[in-house]
Parts: structure tokens; C-alpha cells; sequence
């Protein structure tokens, strides 16, 4: 009886030896809570507006008995909408927000409805690492005074040849009327109007108009909304039509304007040299001449017109070097950035004149294989025909950080001439004897060593081999205890 005793302690011992670290691992869980904001009722923008929200937990969750847990604040952006996350730990909560809420231009706050809730929100749990809730907070808005609207200024944009129907627009800065539908009508050989889908484009050689849809806005006055003052792109509209019951239904006002034939807008792209510039040829340091030069541009239509010098820029121009080949002529689409290009083909001779190359006080100029001086005169027309003292790097090799039994150390190839540097951080090995080498220091050597940090123990490696110690040790009493029993028995 002892000795199943014995056993039974045994493996109760390795079950509690596991026991810490699942302990360790919940009490890390984090959990994450979003508030999520939609203003209503609002006409403009409400970006900017801040909404204070108190969290709260259950201390008690059969009882429902919450304590203040920590503030949030949600920002609204320009739709109307906003969002924020916070971290929390594992839970039940609920939300509520300081109300009521804030005078947003000529609109006041009316009421709040929340996901699950009216004067709060309505309990939600999380559990478990990583998880996550997110509540839904409504703020509602009406006028603060009757709104009076005398005009209605329409912009369309977007109509031009060939541009799909879906991506013309019909806006209005009027905040106190509501457009919820537009849409462009189409001329036929009959004379007769019909709609132009959204998957269609605009034809050269069509008519078109726009049909607006309006409806009026609790807490605004449209008396004093009349014909003469609907304009459409800054021109008074066709029509304007009141109580509105055709198709499409329940509109309080049809708004219609004729367009005309859209605009014919041709793209370039390409453009080429027609002209060559009177000179072509030039001497190291001169500046680049486009007199004469004509550059045209092709269209998408395969037609051609001649660019205006306003049209195009010059690049690599302004002082050029021996050796050059051409300068570059970038179509400017007023992006400043353009991709269509061309190349006036130029030669540069040497420099010949009166200017004598100094080298007061000349730096070493260098690449990753040489060095050389040249010219230190910032008006040098020709900086290339002035190299001189041409030669290669001649490398040693320096020590940054000295290595150590302990630490691995780093250095660095450096040229004796003019100090260029390569194979920046390479790791010098751990010493294997004593010493230590002084950084700064050269050291023999040709090829740099390998970079990269010794590995280190992971964090619970030696829990780990503790646990495994004591299972091995528990199975092996167990088995002992078993087997001695067995050989008693026979």
C-alpha cells in the first residue's frame, strides 16, 4: 500500500510542476474594445466632433454590478463616422456615453441609441487572448432654427468625350436640400430623350442632359427657392420642376439642364523631335541651347500639334559634360512627373579656354573601387577633364569593437589613401584566449568575416528541461514501484 502511495505522489507531482505555467499564460490575456460612432440627422460635416464614452465592467456578472473601468474618446471623421480601440482585460462590459452631445455648427444634439441599449449600451463579453467586442453608438442631430434656402447652385463635373457615364458627378454646396438621384438623358435621331446607363460613355457628337433629383430637409424654409436662382455650372437651369411625382417617385423638386455636346479631350502620348535646334554641338561646361528646336506632341487620336516651349522641359541642359550624348525633353502634363519623353542627340567636346584648374585644399573624391582629386573651383566648366591622381583603394582592415571571451567584436575595411570604408559591421569572433584587441587598431586579414549574433537560450528553455526532468522522474518511480510489486507477486 506504501508503494502505490508512493506512485500516486509521484505523478500528482509532475501534474502540479505543469501547473504554473498555463497560470502564467492567462494571467497575460489582453483583449481588445471598440466604440463606434455614426452621426445622424446632419447635413455638412461633422469632422472633428468628440464623443466621451465611459466603460465599465462587471465586478459581478450574475448580479449585473459594473464599475468604472477607464474613459474613451471617439473623433469623427468627415463622414460622419468614427472609430477607437482600447486594450482591456478579459470580461463583461457596457458603454455609456457623456450626453448629451456636443452643438455641431447650426444642428443640436436630439438623442442616442445604442447596440443593445437605450440610455446604455447593452452587456457584451470577451474572453480569451486576442478577442475582441466592439459597440455600436448612434448620435442624432436636428436644427437648431429654421434654415431659410433661396438657391440652389448644381456643378457638374466629369462630362467630357469618351469619359464613362459613372464617373460624372452632380454636386451642390446648398447644405438645406437632400440629392439623392441624377442621372444623364441622351438625344436620338428622333429628337426624343432616353438614359444613358452608367456603363456607357459620353459621344463626341451627342446631346446630353442632366436630370437632378432634390428633396426638401426638416427645419429648412424653400419659399424663397425659385427658378431664376438654380443654376447649373454658374448658367441658369432649363427647369425646375416643384412636387415632383413622375418617375423617379417622391421627389419634392426635378431640376433639368441641357449640356450640349460634351467636350472633345484629346490625350497625348507621345512626343517627338520635328526640328533639330540650330546647335548640336557644344564644349564641356556649356549650357544647353533650344533655339530652334520644335517638339510635337502625337495624340490618342493619332493627330499631331507643335508643343509651346511652355509645353515640355528641358533636363541635363544647364551644364553639360564631356562626353554627354543627348539632353532630355519631358512632356509636362502638369504633374511634373511625366513619362513621356524624347532626346535631342548633342556631342560635348573637352573644355578649351582660359580656365585654369585649382586644387587648393582639394578632398579625396571616390567611388567603391578608386579616388582622385579634381578641380576645386565651383565654376569648373569641365569638373571630369580635371581628375587627376587616379588610383585604387588600398584596404586594411580596422577594429570598431574590440571582441572579447564573451562578446563578439566588429570591424571594418578602410582605404590608407582616403579613408573610403567597406564591409562596414563585420563580427570578429569571440576570443578563444585571453587579450582583447584595442578598437581602432589595424589587423591582418583580407576577407571579412561573417555577420549575424550568436544565438542565445530562449526564455523558459530551463523550465522546460526542469519539467521534462521531473515527468521522467515520475514515470520511472511509477514504473519502479510497479515492477517491484509484479515481482512480489510471482
Amino acid at each position: 500500500m506504501k508503494k502505490q502511495w508512493l506512485s500516486i505522489v509521484l505523478v500528482l507531482c509532475m501534474v502540479l510542476c505543469m501547473v504554473p505555467t498555463t497560470a502564467r499564460a492567462a494571467e497575460g490575456e489582453t483583449c481588445t474594445l471598440t466604440i463606434a460612432v455614426e452621426v445622424n440627422g446632419l447635413i455638412g460635416s461633422a469632422a472633428g466632433t468628440t464623443f466621451t464614452f465611459q466603460i465599465k465592467k462587471a465586478i459581478n456578472e450574475v448580479a449585473a454590478v459594473y464599475n468604472d473601468y477607464k474613459k474613451m474618446t471617439v473623433t469623427v471623421e468627415a463622414d460622419g463616422k468614427g472609430t477607437n480601440t482600447v486594450s482591456v482585460a478579459p470580461g463583461k462590459y457596457i458603454v455609456k456615453q457623456d450626453v448629451p452631445g456636443k452643438r455641431i455648427g447650426e444642428y443640436v444634439w436630439d438623442s442616442i441609441s445604442y447596440t443593445g441599449g437605450n440610455n446604455e449600451s447593452g452587456p457584451q463579453s470577451v474572453y480569451g487572448n486576442g478577442k475582441s467586442i466592439e459597440f455600436k453608438v448612434y448620435n442624432t442631430y436636428k436644427p437648431a432654427s429654421v434654415t431659410k434656402v433661396t438657391s440652389l447652385p448644381i456643378t457638374v463635373t466629369g462630362y467630357k468625350a469618351d469619359a464613362k457615364v459613372a464617373d460624372a458627378n452632380v454636386t451642390t454646396t446648398e447644405s438645406g436640400i437632400d440629392l439623392p438621384l441624377f442621372r444623364f438623358m441622351e438625344e436620338n435621331s428622333a429628337g426624343e430623350w432616353t438614359e444613358v446607363p452608367p456603363t456607357g460613355t459620353f459621344k463626341a457628337n451627342t446631346k446630353y442632359r442632366v436630370e437632378a433629383y432634390f428633396n426638401k430637409i426638416l427645419g429648412c424654409d424653400y419659399d424663397g427657392l425659385t427658378k431664376d436662382k438654380v443654376t447649373v455650372n454658374g448658367v441658369e437651369a432649363d427647369a425646375f420642376e416643384t412636387t415632383w411625382s413622375g418617375y423617379p417617385y417622391n421627389k419634392d423638386y426635378r431640376v433639368i439642364h441641357g449640356l450640349g455636346k460634351p467636350e472633345v479631350v484629346k490625350t497625348v502620348k507621345s512626343i517627338k523631335i520635328t526640328q533639330k535646334p540650330d546647335k548640336t554641338e557644344y564644349m564641356a561646361g556649356d549650357k544647353f541651347d533650344p533655339k530652334g528646336m520644335v517638339v510635337t506632341a502625337v495624340y490618342d487620336d493619332n493627330s499631331e500639334a507643335v508643343l509651346p516651349v511652355t509645353g515640355y522641359t528641358i533636363f541635363h541642359g544647364d551644364k553639360l559634360t564631356q562626353g554627354q550624348t543627348d539632353v532630355t525633353i519631358q512632356y509636362n502634363d502638369g504633374s511634373g512627373s511625366s513619362n513621356i519623353k524624347a532626346y535631342q542627340k548633342i556631342t560635348v567636346k573637352p573644355y578649351v579656354g582660359s580656365h585654369t584648374h585649382t586644387y587648393a585644399g582639394s578632398k579625396w573624391y571616390q567611388d567603391a573601387t578608386s579616388h582622385w582629386h579634381q578641380c576645386t573651383d565651383s565654376s569648373c566648366p569641365d569638373p571630369l577633364a580635371s581628375t587627376k591622381d587616379l588610383a585604387s583603394h588600398t584596404f586594411v582592415w580596422k577594429v570598431d569593437k574590440a571582441a572579447t571571451k564573451t562578446q563578439t567584436g566588429q570591424k571594418h575595411e578602410e582605404c590608407t589613401v582616403c579613408g573610403h570604408k567597406r564591409s562596414e559591421n563585420t563580427v570578429i569572433p569571440k576570443l578563444s584566449g585571453s587579450g582583447t584587441a584595442t578598437p581602432g587598431t589595424t589587423i591582418p586579414g583580407t576577407t571579412g568575416g561573417t555577420t549575424g549574433a550568436a544565438k542565445s537560450p530562449k526564455t523558459g528553455d530551463a523550465g522546460i528541461a526542469l519539467y521534462a526532468g521531473l515527468f521522467l522522474l515520475a514515470l520511472s518511480g511509477s514504473g519502479w514501484v510497479v515492477g517491484k510489486k509484479r515481482r512480489g507477486e510471482k
